[in-house]
Parts: C-alpha cells; structure tokens; sequence
C-alpha cells in the first residue's frame, strides 16, 4: 500500500509551485515575442472586437456605397491584413505594411499604372540617400519635378507612354510628403531608414483619396506603437466612424438641400446655398478621418485632422480647427523660419509679415496641388480674394490674439449665459463669414458670385 501511496504523491504537483507559461517566463511580457516593445503585446480579447468592428463598418461602407469601390477594396484589404500584421513580430510590421500598401496601389490601379507609378518612385526616393549635399540633392528632385510636369501638360492630357493617373497619384504622395522629408533630412543627425522611408511615403488610404492629409514625418515615425496598440486601433475605428458620419451627412447635404448658385432667386435660397455650399467641405473631413484612422489600425498613433471646426469663435481659431495637418505643415516650413529670421523686428510686424508669407504660400501650393490632381492651375481671381481676405482676418486676429494672451493667462473668464451667448455670437458670425468667403472661392467669377449675391438679397 505505501509504495503506491508514494507514486500518487508523486504525480500531483506540488501544492506550492504553480506552473508558469512561457510567455510568462522571468523577464518576458505575455503576447510578446522577446526584444519588442510593451505597446506591441498581443491579446486576442481585445483585438477581435476591433476587427469586428472594422468588418462592420465596411459592411456599412458597401450598403451605402461610401467612397466608391476604390476605398472599399483597400479597407477589405485592411481587414484581410489586420490579423498577419497583429501576429508578426515587431521588426516585420513596418516592412509588411509597406507591402500591404503597394499590394493596395496594385489592386486600384492595376499592374501597369501601378509599375509606373513604383519606377518613378523609386529615383525620387533613392537621391534622398545620395550622398551629397543637401542642396543638391533638393535641385536634383527640383529638377525631376519639372520634368513629371513637362510630361503632363495643362488640361489633363498626359503622354501616350504613361498612363494618365500615374502622374496624378504619384504627386499626391510626394507633392507635400518630400517638402517635409528633405526637410526632415536638412536637420537630422542620421541617415533615415528605407523602411521608414518607404512607408511614410506608401500609405495605403492614399490610393483612394488624392486629396490627403499632408502627415508629418516626425510625427508619423514617433506615432509608430507609441501607445498599446489596441488603444490605436480603438481610437482608429472612432476615427473612421467620425469620418463615415461626416460622408454620410455630405451625401445628405449634396443630395437633398445643395441648390445650385443660379437657383438662388431671394434671401432663404440665399443663406440656404451658403450654408450647403460650405457643408460640401464634410466630404474632405470625412477623407481625412478614414485616412487616418485606418493609418491606427496598423499602429500609427496621429493626432486628429479637424476639431469641430464649425464651432471655431474667431478666424485664428478657424485656422487652428480645419485641416489641422496643413496648419501645422505651414507653421513648421514658413511661419517658424520667417519668424525667427525677423527676431530683432517689433513682434506685431514680425507676426503679420509671417501671416501674410503662410497665406501666399498656402495660394500657390493649392494652385501647385490644382495643377497635378486636375491638370489646370488655381490662379483665379476668386482665390486670390478667398486667400487674401482669409489672411487679412487671421492676421488681425494674430494681432489680437498677442495683446490678450497675458491676460488670458492671468485669469479665466467664468462660464456664465453672458460668456455663452457672446461665444455663440463669434460662433455664427465666423460661420457667416466662412461660408461667404466659400462661395467666392467656389465662384467661377467674380462677377458670377455678385451677381448671385444681388440676387439673394432681394426679399
């Protein structure tokens, strides 16, 4: 009896050594392969409902025929790639985006555009690795931009040799995106990665919406699994679902109330055209949304591209809201360097000089991007007047806003019905003042938009 006594003994474990999995070994996290950073751990319970909630959305995105079927594919491919790229070990997450994304360029624009488009991509990329001055190098692409746009001339037409949106989406990837590189490489201390690189110039949303945001290098490598990753994913889904709820109301407003500006005969059809003329701008916030919410999904932590900018209370707040991502673009590459090279001027000229510089510059880049995405520039009186009129109000507002700073930070006004109402107040009266500046902007003319207001003003 006591010999078999003993053998039972023997197979039970020990009452006070509890067995330890693998993964949760000394010196190891659970979910994690070995080397990879905490952000990077893997647990199905929190990551299936993400993937759910992505393949929802889609389903959403075929019943109302969102974004066409460009954008359905890629995020089909998102969803495909999700669970390889959740597996993956750290160090092949970035290159199998990468793949992810010209596997996406190639299914939306077929084999041979997309062969172009990685042909001319690849010497656009490679002399940023040149070794040589960074002068240079910048005259080299320079160089090489003028030539893509030799190849496409004014009106569209592009040459029998290469397709005709090869051109078009090549430029929305470089056109912004290499201003911010080289200048990138202009001030760092190291070589960047060509899977770095690679990846922040293939984005695989690009391929859908032309009109991207402008994302910033620094940013977007730093945003890299900065936080847990299924935080990232979650923020991208609310992003995505801000983003279908933004196309959603577009669709409504274009569909049910946009009238056209020779329809408007009195003072309602008036304020109605300027109201869902402006509302049209929901479908770019809803592009960037997507965009950078399906970015979340495969780790890239970035901040929001719009902030209720319906809501802004004044036109430097206006500025700070919309197309935060093109703001922060002109605040890094013209307005910082314009005010530091004028430091020993008075700061109320220093400020409105750099103003005026950012708004310029933003009319020609946007005549630049008019010239590549349609093939004309956007050198129009109507954006001449939108541009300016714009500036002139954010520069005063500037101005404003220097000589309050102090006292705003000594003391917070109370939220009182006086503080409210004078807020809903510059909150309409900045909304009138946009969505006429808008319908100047969307005027084929000058004298087409006064006739239309001369029209809307009769009772």
């Amino acid at each position: 009896m006591w010999p078999v006594i003993q053998r039972s003994v023997a197979l039970r474990p020990a009452p006070h050594r509890r067995f330890v999995p693998p993964a949760q070994a000394p010196g190891e996290q659970p979910g994690l392969f070995p080397g990879e950073p905490e952000n990077c751990r893997r647990n199905w319970y929190e990551f299936l409902p993400a993937l759910a909630h992505l393949g929802l959305l889609l389903a959403v995105f075929k019943v109302f025929r969102i974004e066409g079927r460009a954008f359905q594919s890629l995020v089909t491919i998102a969803l495909a790639a999700l669970p390889v790229h959740y597996l993956l070990a750290y160090r092949w997450k970035k290159p199998f985006f990468v793949a992810v994304s010209i596997t996406g360029l190639t299914w939306v624009f077929g084999l041979t555009t997309s062969t172009w488009i990685l042909a001319l991509s690849a010497p656009l990329i490679g002399v940023t690795f040149l070794p040589i001055a960074w002068h240079a190098r910048a005259g080299i692409i320079a160089a090489m931009a003028l030539t893509f746009a030799l190849m496409r001339p004014e009106g569209g037409s592009t040459t029998s040799l290469i397709p005709e949106s090869a051109l078009p989406v090549l430029a929305t990837m470089f056109m912004f995106r290499m201003i911010i590189f080289l200048y990138e490489r202009k001030h760092a201390k190291k070589q960047e990665s060509l899977v770095d690189t690679l990846s922040y110039f293939f984005l695989l949303p690009n391929y859908c919406f032309l009109h991207f945001p402008v994302v910033d290098y620094r940013t977007f490598q730093r945003g890299y699994f900065a936080k847990d990753i299924h935080e990232t994913q979650r923020t991208g889904l609310r992003m995505m679902f801000r983003g279908t709820t933004h196309l959603l109301l577009y669709r409504l407003v274009y569909h049910e109330f946009l009238i056209s500006a020779e329809e408007v005969h009195n003072l309602g059809s008036l304020a109605g055209y300027l109201v869902c003329n402006y509302l049209l701008y929901l479908r770019v916030s809803g592009q960037f949304h997507m965009a950078c919410g399906m970015l979340h999904l495969f780790g890239f932590q970035l901040p929001e591209t719009h902030h209720n900018y319906l809501l802004a209370t004044g036109f430097t707040d206006y500025w700070r809201r919309v197309n935060i991502y093109w703001k922060d673009f002109m605040v890094r590459i013209v307005f910082n360097p314009v005010v530091f090279r004028l430091k020993r001027w008075p700061q109320p000229a220093a400020l409105a000089l750099a103003t005026s510089v950012v708004f310029v510059t933003t009319w020609m880049l946007h005549a630049y991007q008019s010239f590549w995405l349609r093939g004309t520039w956007g050198f129009s009186v109507p954006d001449a007047l939108f541009w300016g009129i714009l500036g002139v109000l954010v520069m005063v507002n500037v101005q404003l806003d220097a000589r309050r700073s102090r006292a705003r930070a000594a003391k917070q006004p109370a939220t009182t019905l006086t503080a409210l109402g004078i807020r809903g107040a510059k909150i309409a009266g900045t909304f009138t003042t946009i969505a006429v500046l808008w319908s100047l902007w969307s005027s084929s003319s000058v004298s087409a938009w006064i006739g239309m207001i001369h029209r809307g003003m009769k009772i």
